[in-house]
């Protein structure tokens, strides 16, 4: 018998990058996985291809009423749910905070932050329902540390550590465990444009920025997708009952606390 047999999942951002590598770990444990993404191809086109039970909705994060229309959904289908995974966002713009513009700042913490917050606001009842209630919010070890350049993407990711433990206080008397995973770096999509800026203001080579980032790595190796996957695994699962509040460096060691 598989740890998550007979769950329901959500996963936002769930069609490609880590939401894809966290829905792949949990549909493989026996959940049914719902991908939720503001990329609807991409949501059926990655749902299809799941082992378990799966469901493929569009979302909008940032829009309070696409979450509200997801909850809904969630609920006409199953009836319950199980396992939140608040996995959608995007990426900064590399800035000086001299030069960071008002539009830059909002769209990011527009998904990044309120994004979970709406998701939450909304899932929240139907999770405090289920008899073994997971919450896991994916932050970044930016949402520990500072970083120069990305104002606006750490302050959205320190954003989610907070809330996490906010919730982990709030959700207990319900048995929902709430827990953070801060992902190192990744050959993803968002890591490989991040990169790409950052090295048009250093001047120097995307090469020669990937191999500074992962000199910066004490295992000397990027993350992948499956590697947060794995981690949302446990912590979904009764043997991470007793856990909550509680930030997990997925990195690499880059992080140490």
């Amino acid at each position: 018998m598989a740890d998550l047999d007979g769950r329901v999942a959500v996963v936002t951002g769930g069609a490609k990058g880590i939401g894809l590598g966290i829905a792949e770990c949990l549909s493989e444990q026996g959940a049914t996985v719902v991908v939720a993404d503001i990329d609807a191809a991409a949501a059926e086109a990655s749902a299809g291809n799941l082992p378990g039970t799966t469901l493929a909705v569009e979302v909008d994060v940032s829009s309070a009423d696409s979450v509200a229309a997801l909850a809904a959904k969630v609920k006409e289908e199953y009836g319950k749910l199980d396992i939140l995974v608040n996995n959608a966002g995007v990426g900064p713009k590399p800035t000086p905070i001299v030069e960071l513009s008002e539009e830059e700042w909002d769209r990011v913490m527009n998904i990044n932050a309120r994004g979970v917050f709406l998701v939450n606001r909304a899932l929240v009842p139907l999770l405090v329902e289920s008899p073994a209630g997971r919450l896991i919010n994916i932050s970044s070890i930016v949402g520990q540390s500072g970083f120069a350049l990305v104002s606006q993407y750490v302050a959205s990711k320190f954003a989610v550590t907070g809330m996490t433990q906010c919730l982990a206080h709030e959700l207990a008397p319900a048995g929902v465990t709430v827990n953070s995973i801060h992902p190192g770096i990744l050959e993803t999509e968002l890591h490989s444009n991040v990169v790409k800026l950052f090295s048009a203001i250093q001047g120097q080579s995307e090469e020669a920025t990937w191999d500074w980032f992962k000199e910066r790595i004490p295992l000397s190796k990027f993350q992948t997708p499956r590697d947060i996957g794995e981690m949302a695994a446990f912590l979904a699962s009764d043997r991470a009952s007793n856990i909550t509040g509680a930030a997990f460096n997925v990195d690499g060691g880059w992080e140490m606390h």
